[in-house]
């Protein structure tokens, strides 16, 4: 997987098994190998500057947004030109990757006994034409969940996604 702090990329990640050999040991290679690139990424010195970077940049688009739907109640919005579709995806699969580890820490159950919380809905943002992949720990139980831009993609996402869980099925039910 690549990653980077300098810049505002996503990560490659290997989306092929090799023909032969274990398998098994192929996917959990690398499941250890993203878990360490994401816990140095996290731990990585210049993780602050680049949150507040992109904090600012989060707060400039919200802002726009918020003009834009002050302007849609005003009616008086003009729609942006349209950005021409792509003829065709791209030949390298980029996806960005949320590995949110595991939530029950943040969410104190038992600060609230009354209320029991079984679910999470997260709100998840990708690039136009990109895809985000979100794996986290909620309630003892794992996620994953996909977002995508299907202005993006002809029709792949959905094998994409038939191979994400037969692999989940294949390597962590099974």
């Amino acid at each position: 997987m690549a990653w980077t702090m300098t810049r505002n990329e996503k990560p490659e990640l290997p989306i092929f098994l090799p023909r032969s050999g274990d398998l098994r040991t192929t996917f959990w290679h690398r499941s250890r190998s993203a878990k360490m690139q994401s816990a140095s990424v996290a731990k990585n010195p210049l993780m602050i500057s680049r949150s507040q970077q992109m904090a600012q940049e989060r707060g400039r688009r919200a802002k726009e947004w918020a003009k834009e739907d002050d302007e849609k109640a005003a009616g008086t919005w003009k729609a942006p030109s349209p950005v021409p579709k792509p003829s065709k995806p791209p030949a390298t699969a980029l996806i960005g990757l949320s590995l949110l580890g595991n939530l029950d820490g943040i969410y104190k159950h038992s600060t609230f006994p009354d209320i029991k919380l079984d679910t999470l809905t997260t709100g998840s943002r990708q690039r136009a034409g990109g895809m985000l992949l979100f794996g986290y720990t909620f309630v003892g139980k794992s996620w994953v969940s996909l977002g995508y831009d299907e202005n993006g993609f002809d029709g792949v996402v959905n094998d994409f996604w038939s191979n994400v869980l037969r692999c989940i099925d294949k390597f962590l039910i099974n």
